[in-house]
């Protein structure tokens, strides 16, 4: 087993029972070994006194670990030996924040230019209302896509969005979709994340993001901007509400209602295959191999899997395994 140790974000945490007792639950991350490495986030599990430490560690403060690192159900995990809560600066704690390699400023400009290349006038004068909003700006460009699963970082909701409406873009002429709708539908699924979820270290959720999700929020605000823009027909705030309504695209998903719309259909894959090329991405490699477990489909992933340069360069039929059976 391979021994870790070192400074620590907390993530998240949580005391659950376990069969001997209480047992604290952990995300942490730890810097990369070197400068140009990523962060990296680890589940990490104390299972020995607990009630002793538990008080002392706080959800977005720093601290000391130890522990061996192990797979369980497939994942790598740290098993803790020792774990001490460290004083930090906010300064020191930042350097342990995931964020975003899009600059805020660059991001901004090109969604503005998506919402501005919209053909219909109340479309495009709502959406760009929309980005104008004061809540909008002073939350969209910092806000993570996820609490976990992707894009969970800072700035991660910016760039979420902006993958899948250059995707958007390129795929309406290729499906005859109407463009209009698709790109709206796209900036604004996954608005109300701005609400729902805090862009504060740890990426806590809020009492009112607990309290009625994202969803509803984000059809709040739409609702809400719709209103600035006069004359705007009732029907499109609908549509633009099935947008953000049906985008996880199955009731076992947590989506409300069904894409009853192509273009809604096309914000659920969109959203989904953005997430889920994330959330691959973010996959560690076991110790000593080029394969990692991504928790949420249950999946094994190849490291080595885009990097053909990177495999084995046998030819056909001289390997250990004959192929061809020749």
């Amino acid at each position: 087993m391979k021994t870790v140790k070192g400074v620590a974000f907390v993530k998240s945490k949580s005391v659950q029972e376990g069969k001997n007792g209480p047992a604290l639950f952990m995300d942490l991350v730890f810097k990369g070994t070197q400068p140009n490495l990523p962060l990296q986030e680890v589940p990490a599990r104390l299972w020995e006194g607990v009630d002793r430490v538990a008080t002392t560690i706080q959800t977005g403060e720093l601290l000391y670990a130890e522990g061996q690192e192990i797979v369980f159900n497939g994942e790598t995990q740290l098993r803790l030996t020792r774990i001490s809560p460290l004083k930090a600066t906010p300064e020191e704690i930042l350097a342990f924040i995931p964020k975003s390699t899009v600059p805020v400023t660059e991001g901004m400009d090109k969604l503005k230019e998506y919402l501005e290349s919209l053909e219909d006038p109340s479309l495009k004068e709502f959406g760009l209302m929309m980005l104008a909003d004061p809540e909008i700006m002073d939350r969209f460009p910092s806000a993570p896509a996820a609490k976990k699963n992707h894009h969970a970082f800072v700035g991660g909701l910016l760039e979420h969005t902006l993958e899948i409406l250059e995707m958007g873009s390129r795929i309406a002429p290729v499906l005859g979709l109407n463009r209009d709708l698709l790109l709206l539908g796209l900036f604004l699924h996954d608005i109300g994340k701005c609400w729902e979820i805090s862009s504060t270290p740890g990426f806590s959720y809020t009492d009112e993001g607990r309290l009625v999700g994202h969803m509803y929020l984000g059809c709040e605000k739409v609702a809400q901007v719709s209103r600035r823009v006069a004359g705007f027909p009732e029907r499109y705030l609908r549509v633009l509400q099935h947008f953000i309504l049906s985008h996880h695209g199955e009731f076992a998903y947590g989506s409300p209602i069904l894409p009853a719309t192509p273009e809604a259909m096309a914000v659920h894959f969109l959203d989904n295959l953005s997430g889920q090329v994330n959330a691959i991405r973010r996959v560690r490699p076991q110790d000593g191999d080029q394969w990692g477990y991504e928790k949420n489909r249950g999946a094994y992933i190849w490291k080595k899997g885009s990097d053909p340069s990177s495999w084995d360069q046998t030819p056909v039929g001289r390997g250990e395994r004959k192929v061809f059976g020749a």
